[in-house]
Parts: structure tokens; C-alpha cells; sequence
């Protein structure tokens, strides 16, 4: 019997993912008539291709707003991380703890507390786009129902970064996603034929030919399971992913892989959040508000948190009688100020980084990963995102003078981004000047890296 999708709604959540799960739950639990749509099967959501890694500090920040993972939704624990610089034997080991997630697990067990909670599932169901931006009324396309009209008293869009709500009318900004804002990555879970010498050790390996602007992973399951994988900037790499994948496991001689149990391929913001993530009735949430971090892709911990908080400002926006941009505002501020600062310096560390010749590129990130060792070992948030800082001791260390100017002068333009993120305005009405002072730092950024 066709699954009928109604007319109307209070809340309509697009994408049924990690972020948009934990919005559903959360609406549903609030009592409001809740509709979560999603193109794919309802067998296939929550399997996204990702390193599936979240540190503990993250973990825990996620656990505030769902039940954190557990039991086989963790598929191994992690010790410390490594970085890889071009010479493979230049390695810096941080002691970071935390988790490699069973995806698929954690996210059909979000899409099963959202339907508990009250949720209204449509799955093989698509989002075609506005119908009626005023009235809030969207298109849907399902195989199972048809064509469908639903209005909704508000619209949480986490739909992906190719969201079609979000890029046309959804949200009011002056900060499009490019192309050379998305990254591209494959991914293998494989077996191995020989144990891994330090299977509690996540690596990333920035000297991996093929991924420059990026990075390949080895990220052990167990001591003969691993998730390796590598990704790109999508603008550039004019290679089959795959093949470099395999070439970058041949290329190392502990790494002696199978055939793979799982593989596929993978899109991914790699930018600062979007400028603002609310319109009047509409907030944005996950890869739809590029919410990943931008050094790495992980987006995990920043769906679960920005799914939470986008549902909390529908909810209480729907409780005061007014949903406008002004009465969803909290949630851009909210998120700023907790995650999206830290987002924000790691997007210009990052063109930064990518814009240096490979000789520079391996003296600075070495001399920055060393830097903030000591940081990095006292946990924590208060010391993450501290990128402008290192850069700037790193500017007055024993670096060529020309690039030591350099270096010290992105720590200069990125403590300044971070601190405006950490500022963000608490209303709409200061936004148009905040917009204006970021597009001055990422001028400065792109004359410095031009």
C-alpha cells in the first residue's frame, strides 16, 4: 500500500542522515507532527562513505544531543593519531583518544529513534525543490506516493551539500558553495593478509601522491580489518581515486590488503559553515550548511550537534508563534559560537597549507604539528582551533625569512577569523557588517595564497 505523504506538516525534515535523524527525534519528542523524507531506501540510510572516525572530546560534545554510540555501533577504539608527511619516516604521533563508528549501525539506529519518537518516514522519497518559498511549500517526488505538494511550518533542510532548498531561496547569504569547496574521497574497508604493527593508531599520510590538497587514511578496525581510503579536492584531481587508493596501500609495505569488503565513493564540503544556516521558516543543518571540518572532512559529531540545534530553535521559534529569520537566529549564533569558529580557522589553515610549495608545505605543517603538541595533549576545547596562534610563534621561529613573513602573517588573518566566528552577531540586524569584516580576512587570505 503506497505510503501517503500529507499535505502539510509543523515540521518537514529533507535527509534522513546523521544530522537530519537527530532534528526528526528531537521535533517529534516535542510533540510536534513531524514528516522525514529521504531518496534512499530506509535499509541504505546512515551508510555514508567516511573515515568514521570522532575523537572522545567530540564524541561526548555529540552524546548531549542523542544517545552517544554504543555496543556495535563502535566498530574499534583508537589510542592516539599520526600524522605522515612526505618522507614516511617523518611522523608526529598525538595522543589523541577515540572511536571508528559502524556508520551504518549509528545511523539506522538514529532513523529508528526518530520514527520511535514519532517521526513520519517516506524513504525513495526526493526533494525537487521550492514550490512556494512564502508559504514554505516543497515538491516531493516519491516512487512509492508520486508527485506530492506538503507545506510545512518549517523546513529543516539536511539534505546534503547539493541541497536544492538551501542554494535557491532557502537562506539569505552572500557565501555560495564552489567547487573547489568540495571534496572528493574513496573509501575501502578491507581485510588484511598480515596484523597491523600498531593497530590502535589512526594515520594520516599527507605525502600519499594523488591527493595533494588532501590526504589518504589508514584507520584500523581491528589488527587485520581497515578503513584506507583517500580524498581530494573535486577542482583538481583529474586521476581515478580508486587506483590511487590502491597504489597508496601498494606503496606501503605493512599495508597488505584483500580484496575489500566494502568501497565506494564520497562527497564532502570542506569549507567554513555557510555565512548564515536560517531563512523565515527554514534552517540548515549537516553537509547542507557545510558543517564538516575542512582540514579533514569529518562531519560526524558537527550533523549530530547542528541537527540538535536546528531542531531546538524550530521548536521554540514554533512554541513563541513566530518562525522569521529573526526568531530562528539563536541557532546561527549557537552553532558559531561552539563549533563553527573552530570550522572557520581550519578552513584558512587549510588554503593556506594547500597553496605552499611541497617544500614549504612539509616544513610548516611538520613545525605546526609539533607546535601543537602541548596543546593537543591537554585536551580539551579550550584549546582547539589555535591555529592562528601557532603560525604566529611559528613566524618568529627558525623558518626563511620570506616564508616565516608568510606564515606569521596567515596566524595573523586566521585569529582574526576565528575571533569573529567566536563573536558572531546575536541578531540579524549586525550581520551585513560580520559579513563585511570576513570578506576582508579572506581577501587578505586569497591575496596571501594567490
Amino acid at each position: 500500500m503506497p505510503n501517503r505523504i500529507p499535505d502539510s506538516t509543523d515540521v518537514l525534515v529533507v535527509g534522513a542522515g546523521l544530522a537530519g535523524s537527530v532534528a526528526a527525534a528531537r521535533t517529534a519528542q516535542a510533540g510536534l507532527a513531524t514528516l522525514l523524507v529521504d531518496r534512499l531506501p530506509a535499509r541504505d540510510v546512515g551508510g555514508k562513505v567516511c573515515g568514521n572516525g570522532i575523537t572522545d572530546e567530540w564524541l561526548e560534545a555529540a552524546g548531549r544531543w542523542t544517545v552517544p554510540p554504543s555496543g556495535a555501533e563502535i566498530a574499534w577504539r583508537i589510542d592516539a593519531g599520526v600524522i605522515v608527511l612526505a618522507d614516511p619516516e617523518t611522523r608526529v604521533r598525538f595522543p589523541r583518544s577515540g572511536v571508528l563508528l559502524n556508520r551504518s549501525l549509528l545511523g539506522q539506529r538514529l532513523l529508528a529513534d526518530a520514527v520511535e519518537a514519532g517521526s513520519r518516514l517516506v524513504c525513495e522519497c526526493a526533494c525537487v525543490g521550492w514550490k512556494d518559498r512564502g508559504s514554505r511549500t516543497v515538491r516531493l517526488r516519491s516512487e512509492d506516493s508520486g508527485d506530492a505538494e506538503v507545506t510545512s511550518r518549517v523546513i529543516i533542510d539536511a539534505s546534503g551539500y547539493r541541497s536544492v532548498l538551501a542554494g535557491s531561496g532557502g537562506v539569505s547569504h552572500r557565501d555560495p558553495v564552489h567547487r573547489s569547496d568540495v571534496g572528493i574521497g574513496y573509501r575501502e574497508i578491507a581485510p588484511l593478509n598480515e596484523p597491523l604493527d600498531s593497530p590502535r593508531e589512526a594515520v594520516i599520510d599527507l605525502g600519499a601522491s594523488d591527493a595533494r590538497g588532501g590526504y589518504a587514511w589508514v584507520f584500523p578496525l581491528g589488527d587485520r580489518l581497515v578503513n584506507v581510503g583517500i580524498g581530494a579536492p573535486l577542482a583538481t584531481p583529474d586521476h581515478d581515486l580508486k587506483e590511487s587508493c590502491r597504489a597508496f596501500a601498494r606503496e606501503r609495505a605493512h599495508l597488505s590488503i584483500s580484496d575489500p569488503v566494502v568501497s565506494g565513493t564520497g562527497l564532502v564540503p570542506l569549507r567554513r559553515p555557510l555565512a548564515s544556516m536560517v531563512g523565515d521558516g527554514f534552517l540548515v543543518a549537516g553537509d547542507a550548511a557545510c558543517q564538516a571540518e575542512p582540514l579533514h572532512g569529518g562531519g560526524i559529531h558537527a550533523a549530530i550537534i547542528g541537527g540538535g540545534m536546528a531542531a531546538d530553535r524550530a521548536i521554540a521559534a514554533l512554541a513563541n508563534g513566530s518562525v522569521t529569520v529573526e526568531a530562528l537566529w539563536g541557532y546561527n549564533t549557537r552553532f558559531m559560537r561552539e563549533v563553527g569558529y573552530a570550522h572557520a580557522a581550519s578552513d584558512l589553515l587549510r588554503k593556506f597549507l594547500v597553496a605552499l610549495p611541497p617544500g614549504e608545505f612539509d616544513r610548516v605543517a611538520l613545525e605546526l604539528a609539533l607546535a601543537g603538541l602541548e596543546g593537543e595533549s591537554r585536551g580539551g576545547l579550550a584549546v582547539r582551533a589555535r591555529f592562528g596562534k601557532l603560525l604566529r610563534l611559528l613566524g618568529n621561529a627558525a623558518l626563511r625569512p620570506s616564508l616565516a613573513r608568510r606564515v606569521f602573517r596567515a596566524g595573523r588573518i586566521i585569529s582574526s577569523v576565528r575571533e569573529l566566528y567566536r563573536d558572531y552577531p546575536e541578531s540579524k540586524s549586525g550581520f551585513e557588517s560580520w559579513v563585511g569584516r570576513v570578506e576582508h580576512a579572506l581577501g587578505e587570505m586569497a591575496h596571501l595564497t594567490g
